[in-house]
């Protein structure tokens, strides 16, 4: 662990508030008013009355904005992370699938040891004109704190309704491969070593039948083979004649 690293989680630490489980229980409990005894009476039944009581004194409640030690500064503009997202209507969202957002993945496609950066885009229903559409974008890091668009080089320029994205080496070849889902057609990019990619997807089976509305999605070994599977979430059944397709 760098001492950077180190550093952060001490300060985390230094400012937390360690509680055991009864203090825990005894501050979400809620405080019901204790009956008392009246007196000691010999030979008949206490009596009780119904006056609230202080509750007991316990460790203090965390402070909101309490310092940890670290702050952020949103450099994203100097350091060349200047693209433009697009997911539906800039003023008026008429659907959910224009709310939804597009996905982000932080990723060392070039082995380099510095981790580069892949945007998702996404697009609107009325469309752009030809040569206009949004695409993602990559971003190679550049080892001084900026960032070097590498799409079209890369070959990752396509346009769609992105929406999730994965990473993982699909051929065991070494080289980390990349999954993006779509309204409409998913893509998988092969790696190819050289900072560029392959449109693989026909190739890999990938292809669908029909438009589905493709969310999340993961590379994960679930049968213990060795070899990366694919798991691809669907949302909604959504289809206007507007739609987008890709």
């Amino acid at each position: 662990m760098s001492g950077s690293r180190r550093n952060f989680i001490t300060s985390l630490s230094s400012a937390a508030l360690v509680l055991c489980l009864d203090d825990v229980l005894a501050l979400a409990a809620p405080q019901a008013p204790s009956p008392s005894l009246t007196g000691p009476q010999i030979g008949s039944r206490p009596t009780y009355d119904n006056r609230p009581r202080p509750a007991p004194k316990g460790p203090p409640s965390p402070v909101s904005g309490t310092p940890i030690g670290v702050s952020f500064l949103d450099v994203a503009r100097q350091s060349g992370l200047n693209a433009k997202t697009i997911y539906g209507g800039e003023h008026k969202n008429k659907y959910l699938l224009e709310t939804t957002g597009c996905g982000v993945a932080f990723y060392d496609y070039d082995h380099d040891d510095w981790l580069d950066i892949f945007l998702i885009n996404g697009t609107r229903l009325d469309g752009f004109s030809k040569g206009q559409e949004p695409i993602s974008h990559l971003f190679k890091n550049n080892r001084d704190g900026t960032f070097t668009d590498v799409t079209l080089k890369s070959g990752l320029g396509r346009s769609g309704w992105g929406q999730g994205c994965c990473i993982g080496d699909y051929n065991n070849d070494g080289w980390d491969d990349l999954f993006v889902s779509y309204y409409g057609q998913n893509v998988l990019y092969r790696n190819n070593g050289n900072g560029t990619f392959t449109d693989v997807t026909e190739k890999a089976g990938l292809l669908q039948s029909k438009i589905r509305w493709n969310s999340g999605c993961a590379f994960l070994d679930y049968d213990r083979d060795g070899n990366l599977d694919l798991f691809v979430a669907n949302y909604i059944d959504f289809d206007i004649k507007t739609a987008p397709s890709s």
